[in-house]
C-alpha cells in the first residue's frame, strides 16, 4: 500500500502509516482495517485531488523572531567539498505538516505527517 500512497494517493497516507507500524505483529483487526481501506479505494477510484499551484499569502511580521546565535553560537553550514556545483533555478518547497502529541494510545509516541 505505501506505493499508493507513493503514486498519488495521499489521502490515506495517515491510514497506511498507522498500519504499517503494525507489520511485525499484525492482529485480525488490522485486517479489518485494510479491507475498510480498499472499500474506501473502491468507491473513489475515480476520485481526483487538486492541487493549488499559487502561493498563500504570508505575514511574516506576525512570527516571533529569534536570535539562535545565543543557543548555537557562529555555526556555518558544512558543505562537502565534493558537493556539485548549483544548477538551474532556486527551489522554492512550502510543506505543510502536521503531528499529534502522544497520539498512540498504547506507546504514547507521536505521529507525524507532511505534504
Amino acid at each position: 500500500m505505501r506505493w499508493m500512497v507513493e503514486l498519488g494517493r495521499i489521502d490515506i497516507q495517515t491510514e497506511v502509516s498507522m498500519l504499517a507500524s503494525h507489520l511485525a505483529l499484525p492482529r485480525e483487526g488490522h485486517l479489518e482495517a485494510l479491507l475498510h481501506i480498499y472499500s474506501y479505494l473502491d468507491d473513489r477510484h475515480n476520485s481526483r485531488m487538486v492541487f493549488d499551484p499559487t502561493y498563500p499569502t504570508v505575514n511574516k511580521d506576525e512570527f516571533q523572531t529569534c536570535d539562535w546565535k545565543e543557543f548555537y553560537g557562529d555555526v556555518k553550514e558544512t558543505i562537502p567539498i565534493n558537493a556539485p556545483e548549483p544548477r538551474g533555478k532556486d527551489v522554492d518547497l512550502r510543506l505543510f505538516v502536521d503531528a499529534d502529541f502522544a497520539g498512540d494510545k498504547i506507546n504514547r509516541r507521536s505521529r507525524t505527517g507532511f505534504i
